[in-house]
C-alpha cells in the first residue's frame, strides 16, 4: 500500500515537474531582445521600439524637463545584458575645465548603480548594465535609478554647461 501512495505521488508531481522544465527552458531559449521586451511590457513603461533590440522610455525631472532613458540588449548564446543610459548634456555644450572634470567623477562617486561618464562621441552620459535575467522589480528599480542620476547630474552640470 505504501508503495501506491509513493508511486501515485509521483505520477501526480512529475507533471508539474515537466512543465517546470519546459518554461525554464522556454525562458532561457528567449533572446536578449526578446528578455528586454518582455520586462519592459511588464515594469508599465510606456516604450518606444527604436530598432530590433534598442527602446527608448521618455522621462521628465525637476532639473531636465524632458529626456529619454534609451535601453540595449545585447548578448551572445544564453547569456545577455541589458544596458540602460541617458545622455544628460551633448559633447557641444560641454566645457572643458577641470572642474567640469570633478564634478563627473564626483558625481561617479556619488550615485549608486549607475556609471557616470563621456562616452565615444564625446556625451556625458548615466548608464547601468545589469544581466538579461533580472527580475521586474529589480529592472523597474534600474531603470528609475539611470532617470534620477540623470536629472541630478544635470543639476550639477548646468551653471557650467554652454548654452
Amino acid at each position: 500500500m505504501r508503495g501506491n501512495v509513493v508511486r501515485r505521488g509521483l505520477l501526480g508531481f512529475a507533471p508539474v515537474l515537466f512543465w517546470l522544465l519546459v518554461t525554464h527552458a522556454a525562458a532561457l531559449a528567449q533572446s536578449p531582445a526578446e528578455k528586454l521586451e518582455a520586462l519592459i511590457k511588464t515594469s508599465g513603461y510606456t516604450s518606444s521600439k527604436v530598432s530590433d533590440n534598442v527602446w527608448t522610455i521618455d522621462f521628465s525631472g525637476k532639473q531636465l524637463p524632458k529626456f529619454k532613458v534609451i535601453l540595449s540588449a545585447s548578448g551572445k548564446d544564453k547569456d545577455g545584458i541589458v544596458v540602460i543610459f541617458a545622455n544628460p548634456a551633448e559633447k557641444s555644450r560641454l566645457p572643458s575645465t577641470a572642474n567640469f572634470m570633478l564634478l563627473l567623477l564626483k558625481a561617479n562617486h556619488d550615485f549608486d548603480y549607475v556609471k557616470v561618464g563621456i562616452d565615444g562621441d564625446g556625451d556625458v552620459f548615466v548608464r547601468a548594465d545589469i544581466p538579461d535575467s533580472v527580475d521586474g522589480g529589480y529592472f523597474k528599480n534600474i531603470v528609475e535609478q539611470v532617470a534620477a542620476a540623470t536629472d541630478q547630474l544635470y543639476g550639477r552640470m548646468k551653471p557650467l554647461l554652454r548654452s
